[in-house]
């Protein structure tokens, strides 16, 4: 079962690198070309400048891995002379089903051993695209280094790994810090050889399931196999990915759902929309002036009403609730909220092909729920859907039926930050 091995971490070194807070960002493929920028201004060392290429740049990946190399050089970066793993605790607020709420997610973060998902080690849960996987294999090739960890889920029933590893804290952390959205990190350094040798031995007896990073784990796994057949030195260290692992039963769980927003499409396609919705849900009016400031009411709405549900906006900025006919739940049983709305109003009503979900032109997805009323509005969308969350229940049994969900079905909140932790492949006695 999953593999799991302690590593030398690469952090940044406050005193020449500058605050923390000043230093981490958004992992790649959630930050815009708007939010680089501002992560640059906010220092020379922010992790934006070896992790996000927005400007398509076809010698960025080349100049990542030379700045990487520089910082470690200078002492910008250090690394760590003994391996470890590292316990880290989030502390946030969010707003789901309507309501604002805080909560705590704590996990730790080592090396996972990479494998086809055939061998059962390690389970998905989405496909994944050609162009991510291109653009993190020509980093990973540049740099010999983990940027971003992939981050993955394992069964701890009743919390007690993640419970005995909070209180096997014995040093000061690595990093304690408040960031910009108010949202507290703490990370601490596990170096206790029995305390490891415990987190391997129970992780060797169960999967672990992806649930963010199948682009990076897949490249990771690329990287390996090529270094592998070619008899690379550096093999057996790029078979280790470095992930954050959480547990499971963890109530800083959180996962977000993609809405949708729809634009450009031919006047025929949206023309009787409701009469032809009508034939698989009964749709109820909410709400016929759609503002931001019903998003809290919306919000609250779809969540507290039972069975197979979704919201629908139009351009002109009224709201249905759409709920799906008892004649096919029976049906639609085995069927995600996103796949039936795939299924029945995407692909069979408004003819968007599985291509086009996936072009910017047709189809845009937003997770916070008071930005998607404001983008429905602001953007002149011709119509929104607004979906329930999927439980994490539900991601973990496709997971074990080796079954996958649609593209943008699922957004874990918060991202983790890249700039906690890097790790560089290596030739030394990390991997024991």
């Amino acid at each position: 079962m999953a593999r799991i091995m302690p590593y030398n971490a690469v952090y940044f070194n406050q005193g020449k690198a500058g605050r923390i807070s000043d230093l981490i960002c958004p992992p790649y493929d959630v930050i815009s070309i708007k939010q680089a920028e501002q992560f640059r201004l906010k220092s020379q060392h922010n992790a934006i400048w070896i992790e996000f290429n927005d400007k398509k740049n076809e010698d960025f990946h080349a100049q990542s891995a030379r700045r990487f190399n520089n910082w470690l050089e200078q002492g910008i970066l250090v690394r760590a002379n003994r391996p470890g793993i590292y316990f880290y605790e989030q502390e946030f607020e969010f707003v789901l089903g309507g309501e604002k709420r805080k909560s705590k997610r704590r996990g730790f973060f080592a090396l996972l051993g990479l494998s086809e998902y055939e061998k059962g080690e390690v389970l998905r849960h989405e496909h994944t695209l050609k162009a991510p996987k291109e653009d993190r294999l020509k980093l990973l090739k540049a740099s010999y280094a983990n940027f971003s960890p992939i981050f993955v889920l394992y069964s701890d029933p009743g919390l007690a790994l993640v419970s005995e590893l909070s209180q096997a804290i014995s040093s000061e952390p690595v990093f304690e810090f408040e960031d910009e959205q108010g949202f507290r990190h703490r990370l601490f350094g596990i170096y206790d050889e029995r305390i490891i040798t415990r987190v391997r031995e129970l992780l060797s007896n169960q999967p672990v399931y992806i649930a963010d990073g199948h682009h990076r784990y897949e490249t990771g796994l690329a990287f390996y196999q090529e270094l592998a057949q070619a008899g690379h030195p550096l093999a057996q260290s790029a078979g280790w990915i470095l992930s954050y692992f959480c547990p499971i039963p963890e109530p800083g769980l959180i996962i977000f759902p993609y809405h949708r927003l729809v634009r450009n499409l031919l006047l025929a396609k949206i023309q009787n929309l409701r009469e032809r919705i009508a034939e698989s849900f009964e749709a109820h009016l909410f709400s016929a002036q759609l503002h931001p400031g019903k998003a809290g009411e919306i919000f609250k709405r779809l969540s507290e009403t039972p069975g197979r549900v979704m919201m629908m906006m139009d351009s002109q900025a009224r709201s249905w609730l759409l709920k799906l006919k008892s004649s096919l739940l029976q049906e639609m049983e085995n069927k995600l909220d996103v796949e039936i709305l795939e299924e029945l109003i995407l692909a069979r009503i408004l003819m968007i092909s599985r291509k086009e979900l996936f072009e910017e032109n047709f189809m845009v997805y937003e997770t916070d729920e008071v930005r998607v009323i404001e983008r429905m509005i602001e953007e002149k969308f011709q119509l929104g859907f607004l979906l329930k969350p999927i439980s994490i229940n539900s991601v973990i049994e496709r997971a074990k039926k080796g079954l996958v969900m649609p593209e943008k079905s699922t957004y874990f909140y918060p991202k983790l930050p890249t700039g906690l932790t890097f790790r560089k492949l290596a030739f030394d006695s990390e991997l024991k």
